[in-house]
């Protein structure tokens, strides 16, 4: 058909679109493990604690950081499924990730949690838009914000070069 331009591909960092409802839960998750881990891809076994639990917050902080992306809980750095515990409840270990956001993510990331059901087992997806600004994940210990980009299957803490753009790309804030 000539003279038909093609549609866009999707691309990280954007919106959700809530218009479109996937019918197929199985092939999407399917679809975002194809690639494997990667700069948009962030696979955990289970709902993390300690050390991992920093690492995720790390990782989500600069995907909003950056171009966005995607944490998978219920699946194995090898790509294996095998879905959220029943105890606590799928509901439970949901809120307790989006707390664990909410505490140590600043500002509040653009993201959106939600459970998707693959042959039985529920995995949940935090799927994290680009917010076209710095955010920082703050401890618990020391308080002190720190800044990270995320470099291939990696997050890595960001240079003074890369938190200044970051700062100078910021959305403005009108105050009436």
């Amino acid at each position: 058909m000539a003279g038909l331009a093609p549609l866009p591909a999707p691309a990280y960092g954007r919106a959700r679109d809530a218009s479109v409802v996937w019918e197929q839960p199985g092939p999407e998750l399917e679809l975002l493990l194809a690639n494997g881990e990667g700069k948009h891809l962030e696979c955990k076994q289970e709902v993390p604690e300690g050390n991992s639990r920093k690492k995720m917050l790390k990782t989500i902080a600069a995907f909003a950081s950056q171009d966005g992306g995607t944490v998978l809980i219920g699946v194995r750095d090898d790509l294996q499924i095998v879905g959220l515990s029943e105890k606590p409840t799928v509901d439970k270990q949901e809120l307790q990730v989006v707390g664990m956001i909410r505490d140590s993510v600043e500002p509040a990331p653009p993201y959106e949690s939600r459970v998707i059901d693959h042959d039985g087992k529920k995995v949940l997806a935090i799927e994290v838009s680009g917010g076209g600004q710095m955010y920082a994940y703050r401890d618990s210990d020391t308080q002190r914000p720190e800044f990270y980009v995320r470099v291939g299957p990696n997050t890595v803490p960001a240079r003074h070069q890369e938190i200044a753009a970051g700062f100078r790309q910021a959305p403005t804030v009108t105050t009436f």
